[in-house]
C-alpha cells in the first residue's frame, strides 16, 4: 500500500471540478482532522476571499494530484492544529495593542514581529502534532518539503547571499534555521536564536502568549543589528544578483506560509455548493468495485428529494390512486393480524386442566397444551427504477404500486417496508453533458418503521433521473438489508424496465446485464427472496427486453401489464400469507 493519502483516493484522470471527487477528498481530510484534534472542525474548499484559517474552519485547495495530495493533507492538519491551539482573539484583536503597548514595539516593526510570532507559534503547533500524532508526521514532512526545502534555499544558505544584517536576511536565516545547511555564523545573534528552539524550550511553550514572548525576545536580539537597514535598502536593491532575487522570491513564499497567506487553487462557488450537499451526513460516496482495477463512484443518500423530485406535483393522482389501492390490498391481508390457536387436551404433560382434578385418582391425562401459529415478520425492500425510460405511464404505475404496498405495510402487524429510488446524475453538467459522466445514485425514500403515511405524499413530485445502474444499486441494497432469520423473512421487490446501462465502458450492455445477474445470485445465496417485475407500456413491448430481464432475474422475473394491478397484489398477498411459525 502506498504511504500517504494517495492510496485512499483514485487520483488518476480526475477532474478537479468534479464535485464527487472533491467531496470524497473533503470527507477523507475531515476524518484526518477529527482524528488529530478530537473535534468536528469543518473542512471546506477555498473560494474567493478564503486564503487562511479563520480560527473556526480549515480551508483546503483544489489542486489535488498524486504529487500534491499529501501536501494538502499536511496543510489541513497544520491549519486544524491552529484552530485547536492558537488563541486567535489574542493574536488578531490584541496584535498591535500587546506588541506596541506591552512590549513597546515601534509601529514600523509591528508586521515583522508578528511574522516572528507566527513562526514561533508554528513550531509549537508542529511539536504538538509530532508528539501526539506520530502517524501524521509523514504529511507534515511533505508539507515542509514542498514549502521550505528546495535546492535554491539549500545552496544560498551556504554562500554569501543575505549575510548583511537586514530584516530580509534575518527572516531568510531564521525561517530556515532548522535546515541542515544553515550557517549560524552568517548573521550576529543566530546562534543565540537557535538556542531558543531546543526541544525542551519548544515543549515548554503552552500558549500563544508564550510564543509572543519568545518572538519579542528574538526581536530584541536582532533589532540592534538592523537599525540602519532602511537607509541602505534603496541603494542595495540595484546591486542584487539574479541569485539573490530568486532567493528572495522563495523567502517571500516562506513568509506567506508562516503568515497563513499561502496560495490555494479555489473552486467555483457553485461547485462548492454541490460538494457541501454531497458531504452532508445523509449522503455517502462509495467507490463500487467492479474488478480489481475498475471502480465506479456511487452516491448513497437519504436526501432523495435533491435528486428525484421536481418543482411540480404531476404525480399527485398516482399517489392518491396508490393510497386507494393500498386500502384494497389491506382488506385482503387483514388475516395477518390474527393468530391461529390450537388446544390439545388430555395430554400427559403440559398445563394442568383444573376442571379434571376429580379424575386425578384414576386418569393421568389431566394436562393440555396450546400451540399458536403466527405469521413470520416480513421485511420488503422495494427498489424503483427511476431512469429516464421509466417516464410517463410506467412512472405512474410504479408510484401506484409502491404507495399501495407501503400503505398496507403501515397498517399490518409484522409487515415492514422500505422504498429506495435509483438512477444516475451528471455531477458536472457545467463542463459536459456527455452521459459517460453519469454517477449511480441510490436514494432511500421511505421506511415504514420510521415514516408515517403522510410522507408518501412527497412522491407526487417524483421525476425520472438519468440512466439504469441496476446491479450496482441492488448490490448496495443487499448489503444494507437485515438478515433473514427464523422469525423474519426478507424480500426485495424490484420494479424496472430492464436493460441496465450507464453508458460507461465499465458498465454498459452485456457487462451490466451479467453483473446484475451475478448480484441476483448473491441475493439467493443470502436467502433473500426476490420478486422482480418488468414494467412496460405500449411503446416498448420488445421480445429482446423481456428476454434480457429474465436473463438477469430468472424465475423471479414477472412480465406485468401496467394496467393489471391484481397480479402485483396477488403476489404480495401470497408472499405475506405463506410463512408461519410456531409461537408458545
Amino acid at each position: 500500500m502506498q504511504k500517504g493519502a494517495a492510496y485512499w483516493m483514485n487520483l488518476h484522470n480526475f477532474d478537479d471540478e468534479d464535485p464527487i471527487f472533491l467531496a470524497q477528498v473533503q470527507r477523507g481530510i475531515t476524518n484526518f482532522v477529527k482524528i488529530l484534534t478530537g473535534k468536528d472542525i469543518p473542512v471546506e474548499y477555498a473560494t474567493s476571499g478564503d486564503s487562511m484559517t479563520d480560527g473556526e474552519t480549515v480551508y483546503i485547495a483544489a489542486n489535488l494530484k498524486e504529487d500534491t495530495i499529501d501536501y494538502v493533507v499536511g496543510l489541513a492538519l497544520h491549519e486544524a492544529s491552529h484552530v485547536l491551539l492558537t488563541d486567535f482573539d489574542y493574536l488578531n484583536k490584541e496584535k498591535g495593542k500587546v506588541l506596541e503597548n506591552v512590549y513597546k514595539i515601534p509601529k514600523e516593526d509591528l508586521d515583522n514581529v508578528f511574522t516572528l510570532v507566527n513562526f514561533v507559534e508554528d513550531k509549537r503547533i508542529d511539536n504538538f502534532v509530532y508528539s501526539t500524532a506520530p502517524g501524521y508526521q509523514f504529511y507534515y514532512e511533505e508539507l515542509y518539503n514542498k514549502s521550505f526545502y528546495n535546492p535554491i534555499i539549500d545552496e544560498n544558505l551556504q554562500n554569501d547571499v543575505f549575510r548583511a544584517p537586514s530584516w530580509d536576511a534575518y527572516f531568510f536565516r531564521i525561517i530556515n534555521i532548522f535546515n541542515r545547511n544553515s550557517d549560524l555564523d552568517a548573521l550576529p545573534g543566530l546562534l543565540e536564536i537557535r538556542d531558543l528552539f531546543t526541544f525542551n524550550h519548544i515543549n515548554s511553550w503552552k500558549s500563544t502568549r508564550d510564543c509572543v514572548k519568545v518572538a519579542v525576545e528574538i526581536y530584541n536580539i536582532i533589532k540592534p543589528y538592523i537599525e540602519e537597514e532602511d537607509e541602505k535598502e534603496d541603494g542595495e536593491d540595484n546591486q542584487k544578483t539574479n541569485q539573490e532575487y530568486k532567493t528572495r522570491e522563495h523567502v517571500d513564499r516562506q513568509k506567506n506560509f508562516i503568515d497563513s497567506q499561502y496560495r490555494k487553487k479555489r473552486v467555483h462557488k457553485k461547485v462548492k455548493e454541490q460538494v457541501n450537499r454531497l458531504s452532508n451526513s445523509d449522503t455517502k460516496i462509495n467507490n463500487y468495485s467492479l474488478s480489481q482495477n475498475t471502480s465506479i463512484p456511487t452516491l448513497i443518500t437519504k436526501d432523495w428529494e435533491e435528486y428525484f423530485t421536481g418543482p411540480f406535483g404531476h404525480n399527485e393522482e398516482a399517489v392518491n390512486k396508490g393510497l386507494f389501492l393500498g386500502k384494497q390490498l389491506l382488506k385482503k391481508l387483514k388475516v395477518r393480524n390474527t393468530v391461529k390457536k390450537d388446544i390439545f387436551e388430555n395430554q400427559k404433560k403440559g398445563k394442568l386442566n383444573s376442571s379434571k382434578l376429580y379424575q386425578a385418582s384414576f386418569n393421568e391425562n389431566l394436562f393440555y397444551r396450546i400451540e399458536k401459529e403466527d405469521y413470520k415478520n416480513i421485511f420488503i425492500h422495494i427498489s424503483l427504477d427511476l431512469s429516464g425510460s421509466m417516464r410517463g405511464e410506467k412512472l405512474t404505475q410504479t408510484i401506484q404500486t409502491a404507495v399501495a404496498i407501503a400503505y398496507a405495510a403501515c397498517n399490518i402487524k409484522g409487515f415492514d417496508i422500505e422504498i429506495s429510488l435509483r438512477g444516475t446524475i451528471d455531477p458536472n453538467k457545467s463542463k459536459s453533458m456527455h452521459s459517460s459522466n453519469q454517477v449511480p445514485v441510490l436514494a432511500y425514500a421511505f421506511n415504514s418503521k420510521k415514516d408515517s403515511i403522510k410522507r408518501l405524499q412527497r412522491f407526487k413530485k417524483l421525476i425520472t433521473c438519468g440512466m439504469t445502474p441496476e446491479g450496482i444499486c441492488l448490490d448496495q441494497i443487499r448489503k444494507d438489508l437485515p438478515s433473514p432469520s427464523y422469525y423474519q423473512e426478507v424480500y426485495l421487490v424490484n420494479i424496472s424496465d430492464g436493460l441496465p446501462n450507464i453508458s460507461s465502458a465499465s458498465y454498459n450492455f452485456s457487462t451490466a446485464i451479467n453483473h446484475t445477474a451475478k448480484v441476483v445470485n448473491e441475493y439467493k445465496r443470502d436467502n433473500i427472496g426476490l420478486l422482480s417485475y418488468f414494467i412496460h407500456d405500449t411503446w416498448d413491448k420488445t421480445q429482446k427486453a423481456e428476454e434480457t430481464f429474465k436473463t438477469m432475474y430468472g424465475k423471479s422475473a414477472k412480465y406485468i401489464d401496467i394496467n393489471n394491478m391484481s397480479l402485483v397484489a396477488d403476489s404480495i398477498n401470497n408472499l405475506l400469507l405463506s410463512n408461519t411459525i410456531k409461537v408458545f
